[in-house]
C-alpha cells in the first residue's frame, strides 16, 4: 500500500479523545514508514510530526449541525476523487467506501434503544445520522470495534455485516499513564490544595449528559463530607464539594491524586479515560455500556454497575472502604499499547 488516509473533523491531540485516538494511529503509521495523509478541517499536532504527515485541509469548522456534517462528507469525497493507491481508514460516519471503519463514536442505533431526550427533540437529524451509520458499516471492506461491546452490539442491531467485524483493542500511552505517579498522590494532592483525609471522587468528559455526570452529582449529597467530585473536561461553578476544572493540561496528576474514577455513562465504545485511570492504578466505577468495562475485575480494580442511583452510590462506598494496589489494577490493561493496536489495524489492511 502507498499511502494510508485518515478521516475524520477534528485529528489530533488536546481536542478530544476519539481525535486522539485518530492522531495517534498516524503518529504510529509513520513511525513504521508509511506515508499518511489526513483529511480533516482541524489538525492539531506537534510540529515535528506535522512535517511528516500529508495535510488535506477541508474548509469548513464546526461538527455539531447536520449541514456541516454533511458538507465535511462532500469535501472529503472531492479530496478522495483525486488521490490513488491508498488505503482509507476511517474514524468517521464516512457513508461511502472505506477499508477501515473505526468504531471510535457510539453507534446511533444503540443510542436511540436507550430512548434518551438527546433524540426526542431532533427526529430528523437522528434519522440522518442512523442513515450515514447504515451506509458506513455497509460500504466498509472491514469494521473495526475497539472492544467486545461494540462487536456484540453490531451483532444486535447490524447482523448483516458482522461477519466482517472483528475486535482491535485500542491503546493507551503507558509512559504519560501509569502507576508510578502514585507516589506523587500527596505531592499533587498539597499542590492542587486537597488533604489526604479528602476522597476524592474524578470524572472525565466533555459529554456530560450520556457520560452521566448527572447521577454523579445527584448521589454526591448522600456520600460522607469527605467525599469531593473533581469534574475534567467542563466549566461550571464549584463548591466546597464539586471542583470544575475544565479543559486541563497535566491530567495525569488528577488521576493520580484521585481515590476513584466514575463514569457512570449511558454509552461509550471504549472510554480513553476509564484506561487512563487504570493504567495510572486508579479503580474505576463504570457501566456495562463502557466497552472498557470487560476488563474491570469487581473488587480488584473496580466495579461494573448498572446505570441507577442505588447500584452508583453502594459501589462508591464499597470502594471507600477497599485498599487497592495500583500495580495490580495497571496489570490488568498492560497489554493495551497503542503498537499493538495499530498492529492489528495494519493485519487487517494487508488481508484486504
Amino acid at each position: 500500500m502507498n499511502q494510508i488516509v485518515i478521516i475524520r473533523p477534528k485529528i489530533g491531540f488536546g481536542i478530544g479523545g476519539a481525535e486522539a485516538h485518530a492522531g495517534m494511529v498516524a503518529v504510529k503509521l509513520l513511525e513504521r514508514g508509511f506515508r499518511v495523509g489526513v483529511v480533516a478541517h482541524t489538525v492539531s499536532f506537534p510540529e515535528e510530526i506535522l512535517k511528516k504527515l500529508e495535510i488535506y485541509k477541508v474548509r469548513w469548522k464546526g461538527f455539531g449541525s447536520i449541514p456541516k456534517h454533511l458538507f465535511f462528507i462532500y469535501q472529503v469525497r472531492k479530496i478522495l476523487s483525486k488521490l490513488y493507491n491508498y488505503r482509507l481508514i476511517s474514524f468517521f460516519r464516512y457513508p461511502y467506501p472505506s477499508d477501515l471503519f473505526i468504531l471510535c463514536d457510539p453507534i446511533v442505533a444503540f443510542l436511540q434503544k436507550q430512548k434518551t431526550s438527546i433524540f426526542k427533540n431532533f427526529s430528523l437529524r437522528y434519522k440522518i445520522l442512523l442513515n450515514l451509520e447504515k451506509k458506513a458499516l455497509s460500504n466498509a471492506k472491514k469494521v473495526i470495534s475497539l472492544f467486545s461491546l461494540g462487536k456484540n452490539l453490531i451483532k444486535e442491531f447490524y447482523p448483516e455485516v458482522y461477519d466482517k467485524t472483528l475486535v482491535c483493542y485500542r491503546g493507551i500511552d503507558f509512559k504519560k499513564f501509569n502507576p508510578s505517579l502514585k507516589t506523587l498522590k500527596m505531592t499533587f494532592r498539597k499542590e492542587k490544595g486537597f488533604s489526604e483525609r479528602d476522597f476524592l471522587i474524578l470524572f472525565v468528559g466533555y459529554d456530560i449528559k450520556r457520560k452521566g455526570l448527572n447521577l454523579l452529582l445527584k448521589i454526591l449529597p448522600e456520600l460522607p463530607e469527605r467525599v469531593k467530585l473533581l469534574v475534567v473536561g467542563v466549566e461550571g461553578r464549584s463548591n466546597q464539594r464539586v471542583v470544575y476544572l475544565g479543559k486541563i493540561k497535566e491530567v495525569e496528576k488528577y488521576y493520580a491524586m484521585a481515590d476513584l474514577f466514575v463514569l457512570p455513562t449511558m454509552y461509550d465504545p471504549g472510554a480513553l479515560a476509564t484506561l487512563e485511570a487504570l493504567a495510572t492504578g486508579t479503580p474505576v466505577i463504570t457501566t456495562p455500556y463502557d466497552g472498557t468495562s470487560e476488563f474491570i475485575k469487581e473488587g480488584i480494580n473496580g466495579f461494573v454497575v448498572e446505570r441507577n442511583e442505588s447500584e452508583l452510590k453502594s459501589a462508591i462506598l464499597k470502594t471507600m472502604d477497599l485498599t487497592f494496589n495500583p500495580f495490580k489494577i495497571y496489570e490488568s490493561i498492560k497489554n493495551l499499547t497503542w503498537d499493538n493496536y495499530v498492529d492489528c489495524l495494519i493485519s487487517q489492511l494487508e488481508v484486504l
